[in-house]
């Protein structure tokens, strides 16, 4: 099929076909945006996108990820100045900008993301964590690429941190947990979060999570038990950091499980067309759980079907990496499993 990535031809995704075309025009139009302001951008060390689009899933629906990474010298008038020109520029984008309250509303200091006094701190804020996290799952560079590839490594290397002065066959044991922290304590506020907002709620939250957020957070766990079998780890993650998380799993199920990995796409394919309909979406917004009914009320029948057809991406994931327990050796599942 011409000019369809491999990964999205191991079953029928036109829902996602599509998405990726439409995310990889969007993501050129606002590289060249940023690049032409770049006298303007004197502060930035970095801008990087997720979420939907950094998976290049994009929609019309879809809002901007937008991570902002600061020069450490910079001061925080300067700073906030071209914060300010960032998010001008992409009000000029067909997406939504991101929500005041949220991770992506501020610059961050590349320095924050990198401080050897955080390392094992359970008092670092949401938002440094957060991003740091984003920005080995999903994200891609947006301006200043070079610089971003350069954030990521550094970003792996904070994080193996507790090998690379020793055995180089230990595995990432710092990651993994925190990997896994993000992932629960994300799922545990998504569990009792029943606010609901104009283009936002539980029911639209929960199919996210079942869906793409589970995908994204697996298909970085497992290219972390796929890079012990390499003996220049930190190297082979860092060079497959820029893969989306659909393609990460497919260079990785690919060499064990083809047929796995059709399922899976085939899964993801069907609860994502359900996603991209713009009806359906508001009304996943507009009814189910909220803050005055909470789990007494009655879900949508989309949400039931997105809980059904969602099903098979747990179930696949699990039996494929429980599957690896030769390959990806014991040690990987002890510290993922405890």
């Amino acid at each position: 099929m011409k000019d369809v990535p491999d990964f999205l031809q191991a079953a029928p995704c036109p829902a996602l076909q599509a998405a990726h075309r439409y995310s990889q025009l969007q993501l050129q139009q606002l590289k060249h945006r940023f690049e032409s302001c770049a006298a303007d951008l004197s502060a930035i060390e970095t801008i990087a996108i997720g979420g939907s689009l950094g998976r290049l899933e994009a929609s019309a629906d879809s809002d901007v990820d937008c991570i902002i990474v600061l020069r450490d010298e910079i001061s925080v008038a300067e700073g906030e100045a071209q914060v300010g020109v960032i998010h001008e520029l992409l009000a000029h984008s067909p997406f939504k900008a991101p929500k005041p309250d949220g991770i992506y509303r501020r610059g961050i200091v590349r320095k924050a993301l990198l401080e050897h006094a955080a390392l094992g701190s359970l008092n670092e804020s949401a938002e440094t964590f957060g991003k740091r996290m984003q920005l080995l799952l999903d994200a891609r560079p947006l301006f200043g690429g070079q610089r971003f590839h350069a954030l990521q490594r550094a970003i792996i290397g904070w994080y193996g941190s507790d090998f690379l002065t020793t055995s180089p066959s230990r595995s990432w044991t710092y990651l993994s947990h925190d990997l896994m922290r993000y992932l629960h304590s994300y799922a545990a506020w998504q569990q009792f979060k029943f606010k609901r907002s104009a283009d936002d709620s539980w029911q639209l939250r929960q199919a996210k999570f079942r869906t793409s957020r589970l995908l994204t957070f697996a298909a970085l766990m497992f290219l972390l038990g796929e890079s012990d079998r390499d003996a220049n780890k930190m190297d082979w993650l860092h060079q497959r950091l820029a893969l989306t998380p659909l393609q990460r799993l497919h260079s990785i199920m690919r060499i064990y499980e083809p047929k796995a990995y059709c399922e899976l796409l085939s899964a993801y394919e069907t609860s994502f067309a359900i996603l991209a309909d713009s009806a359906v979406r508001a009304s996943l917004v507009a009814s189910g759980p909220d803050t005055t009914t909470r789990m007494s009320a009655t879900f949508h029948p989309a949400y039931e079907g997105i809980r059904q057809s969602s099903t098979p991406i747990a179930r696949v994931l699990t039996e494929f990496a429980l599957a690896r327990r030769v390959d990806w050796g014991g040690r990987f599942f002890e510290r993922w499993l405890f």
